[in-house]
């Protein structure tokens, strides 16, 4: 009875000693694997597997849709957004003090030069006018008969003299009156709109207080700022064009352009005149101002084509003669609805059309080719 204990015993030692030595084997073999990933490898075998990925990467080539396009001749263009402007506005002051009596204009009303926008109360003005009027006759008959006494040698050079002081003095006063008189009368600088009134009949007006605006429209100005790497391309005299936002657009001519540049933005201001005979464009419209500039050879392109850069720098992507992708930065020429006119480009390029946004620069791919350009791209 003991003897087959004992067996048993024996056997099932075996056993347990069999299974920790398989436990223990396979634990080494898992350290010796990890610990030669760790230390075995060199800084070789990590190149030669990235160049591996590599090169695994590049053996899937993607396709993209491609069209040959060819430059041609185009007049080029100087774009610059901007806003239009009245040409003159002018706050109409009071120059003497007083209480409104009439309004003769009203708010948003066409007014000529000199035309009355605000009148003032005479009060004594009126009767200290009629004064000066009747003093003035007074001296001058004064002035007169001593003149010619003196002529004759009947009166002392020194009265007549006094008397010709007198008639100064008189005229003088006459004229200040008649200018107190005037300065009651507000009226317009120039053709224009009465745009804003800020008084009403009642309202007491002192030196300097504002009766209302007058601005002229016409000619109206295009107000805008251009780059300091185009202001060279303008000059005063060239025509252009304007387009509102409002989808008006009216011909004129470049009459400024700044000399000095914007601290802040570095750009140059640029005005254009346009006529506007009717008041129909408003000032404080968004608008842009186009200037035709030197002819370029450029290609016409949609829009969807456009990409960026790592550097966020404008331009296409085209494949070249080993069908390797190449960015190629672009500068716009005109923009139309037929598509943007580019320069910038080679001669004659292999443009990316449809899948340019998921290849890069220098990747291989295989270039399909698609419909001409303007052909439903």
């Amino acid at each position: 009875m003991f003897e087959r204990q004992r067996k048993i015993i024996e056997q099932t030692g075996s056993k347990l000693h069999r299974s920790h030595l398989i436990a223990i084997g396979i634990g080494v073999a898992i350290g010796l694997w990890f610990i030669s990933g760790l230390f075995g490898g060199s800084n070789g075998d990590i190149n030669e597997m990235t160049a591996a990925e590599r090169d695994a990467a590049n053996a899937i080539v993607p396709q993209v849709r491609v069209v040959t396009s060819t430059a041609t001749a185009r007049q080029g263009t100087v774009a610059i957004r901007g806003r239009t402007a009245a040409k003159r506005a002018v706050e109409v002051r009071a120059e003497t003090q007083g209480t409104v009596s009439e309004l003769p204009v009203e708010k948003g009303a066409r007014v000529k030069a000199g035309e009355v926008l605000c009148g003032i109360n005479l009060d004594a003005r009126d009767a200290q006018l009629a004064e000066a009027k009747a003093m003035a006759r007074q001296r001058q008959l004064e002035y007169d008969a001593s003149r010619q006494l003196a002529e004759k040698g009947y009166r002392a050079p020194t009265a007549a003299a006094a008397s010709r002081a007198a008639h100064d003095a008189a005229q003088a006063r006459l004229k200040q009156m008649e200018i107190a008189v005037a300065q009651t009368r507000l009226v317009a600088p120039f053709d224009g709109i009465f745009d804003d009134r800020r008084v009403e009949v009642g309202d007491y007006l002192r030196v300097g207080d504002v009766c209302g605006l007058v601005v002229e429209l016409d000619p109206l100005l295009v107000i805008g700022q251009v780059s300091e790497d185009r202001v060279s391309a303008l000059r005063i005299g060239l025509p252009g064009r304007a387009r509102l936002i409002t989808g008006e657009t009216a011909e004129g001519t470049v009459s400024f352009v700044a000399k000095t540049a914007d601290p802040a933005t570095r750009t140059f201001r640029v005005e254009l005149e346009v006529a506007n005979p009717d008041f129909g464009m408003r000032a404080g419209i968004t608008a842009e101002i186009i200037v035709p500039g030197d002819e370029v050879q450029a290609h016409r392109i949609p829009s969807s084509v456009i990409a960026l850069d790592d550097k966020g720098v404008i331009g296409v992507r085209t494949v070249d003669k080993d069908s390797r992708v190449k960015f190629n930065a672009i500068q716009l020429v005109d923009d139309t609805p037929d598509g943007l006119w580019v320069s910038g480009l080679p001669h004659t390029v292999t443009l990316i059309t449809v899948g340019q946004d998921y290849v890069i620069e220098g990747q291989k791919v295989e270039a399909m080719p698609t419909a001409q350009l303007g052909a439903g791209l």
